[in-house]
Parts: C-alpha cells; structure tokens; sequence
C-alpha cells in the first residue's frame, strides 16, 4: 500500500485539512477520479472521511463545484497525484495504465464489503422523518458502528439522514450550515461496506 500525500490543503471547520486527489474504484466496480479534502484518516482501519468533488467517473454523477460527503476506504485507491488535472487524465486512461492494480483490489476478499469491527465511525448522526420504530433500529445500527446520535442540527453535525416524512425546518437548517443530507440506505452501506454512496446509482 503506497503513503497517501497531498499536495495541498484547505479550512475547514477552522482547521487545516489535506486534499488528495485520486482515482478510486468503489466496491461496485465505479472508477473514478475525486478530489477529496480528507479531515479524518484511519489508516489502521483504511478509512478516510471528508468531502470532495468527483470530477470524471465511469457512472458517477460528476459533483461540479458543490462538494458532498464521502466515507472511502484507502485500501481502494488506485493512485493519488498532485493535481486533479493529473488525475482527470490518469483516468482516461486508468483500464491500460493502472489494470494490475485494479485487478488486486477486486481480488480482496472483502472487495464486495465487508462488514467492519464496532466503534470504527466517530461520526454525529442526526434522524428524522422516520417511524418510532425505524428511528429506533436506524439509532441502534449507528451507535453500534461508534457513531454519535443526536436530535438537534448544528455545524458540528456530520450529516442528517433524511426519511420520507424528514421535517423542512431541520432540513432547511442541515443545508444553510453545509451539513450534507442522506438517506437511511446510505448509513446502511456506510456501515456494512467503509464507503458512503452519494447516489442511488452507486446502490443498485
């Protein structure tokens, strides 16, 4: 496994944060190349947390200039380049240059997910719009990965997850501070797999 570097940084929540840009092939076979301002990295459990942009994608819609979460897991980066130039062109030509590599990913046994030790997320989740129960079973799933549940939104929250009947006013809140929305199958993922879909098309 190479170090991962980045060339550059970014504040973020008043901190200095590293962005990396990579190319990435996610445990549906999606490459892609992103640029990901990482503000937490586990490298023990190849996890790294941040927001991004994904800028060229084999399915992937392309994220443009509004960045959006990402939980990715390092042990699936492909490569990583000083530019997001450098990495827009590595990926047109990723399945020539980068096909043995690709290939050792795929090969992991735990490629198509894996489900990961407890306590491995530090994330603060926030539930709404759901049933009692559904509330009840989505809070148990989060705690038990090591998230941090809470009912109110505020700039510390990581994200809020979203359920049909998801109130305006929390909604309204979560999008004025810069706290991305989700849906209760991305959390699923999120636990089962390291990796956050930031699409229904990553979940078919």
């Amino acid at each position: 496994m190479f170090d991962l570097h980045a060339s550059e940084s970014i504040r973020y929540q008043g901190t200095e944060v590293p962005v990396f840009n990579i190319l990435y092939l996610n445990n549906k076979g999606v490459l892609s190349a992103k640029r990901v301002a990482v503000y937490h990295i586990n490298q023990d459990r190849n996890l790294a947390y941040g927001h991004q942009v994904t800028i060229a994608s084999d399915s992937e819609p392309l994220s443009g200039e509004y960045p959006t979460f990402i939980s990715l897991r390092i042990d699936r980066v492909i490569d990583v380049f000083d530019t997001h130039e450098e990495a827009e062109q590595a990926f047109e030509q990723a399945e020539t240059l980068y096909a043995d590599r690709i290939q050792q990913i795929k090969s992991d046994p735990g490629y198509h997910g894996r489900k990961l030790p407890p306590k491995d997320y530090s994330f603060k989740v926030c539930f709404t719009g759901f049933t009692k129960a559904d509330k009840a079973e989505l809070t148990e799933l989060a705690e038990s990965a090591g998230m941090k549940v809470v009912t109110g939104v505020s700039a510390s929250l990581d994200f809020l997850c979203c359920g049909d009947n998801a109130g305006w006013s929390k909604m309204k809140k979560a999008n004025e501070l810069g706290v991305p929305l989700v849906r209760h199958e991305q959390i699923r993922l999120l636990v089962e797999t390291g990796e956050l879909p930031e699409s229904y098309s990553e979940m078919s």
